[in-house]
């Protein structure tokens, strides 16, 4: 089992809070918003994006979720080309309303079943 410097412990929890900074402000998200998610206060969303608190386990599930990044790009920086489009996904659909938002989904299903879109994977 590898040890690391308390530099290289510090230097990981900055990248990760600048990891998710910059994913709540892609996806247009407050940290109100974030903190109602989480279930903490705003202050906690400012300490985990200033990396001076630590991500709990389960926070960094929810934030993924809610992101539309997996824990590993935030740990890591590595991204899948999915994630992009995840992302786009959610700061288009940010705001709509449910009526709009069902109106894309069927519209998402007639694009797939009127074979215009190529399918890609499972």
């Amino acid at each position: 089992m590898s040890q690391e410097s308390p530099d290289s412990t510090d230097e990981q929890r900055g990248l990760l809070a600048q990891r998710l900074r910059e994913a709540r402000e892609y996806v247009g998200l407050s940290q109100e918003d974030v903190a109602a998610v989480l279930g903490v206060k705003r202050t906690a969303v400012t300490h985990i994006e200033a990396g001076s608190r630590k991500v709990e386990a389960v926070e960094l599930d929810k934030l993924s979720q809610l992101y539309g990044k997996t824990v590993q790009f935030f740990l890591t920086g590595e991204s899948l080309a999915e994630d992009t489009r995840v992302a786009f996904l959610a700061r288009a659909t940010h705001g709509l309303s449910d009526k709009d938002f069902e109106e894309l989904g069927r519209f998402a299903e007639f694009l797939r079943s009127s074979g215009k879109t190529k399918r890609r994977g499972p």
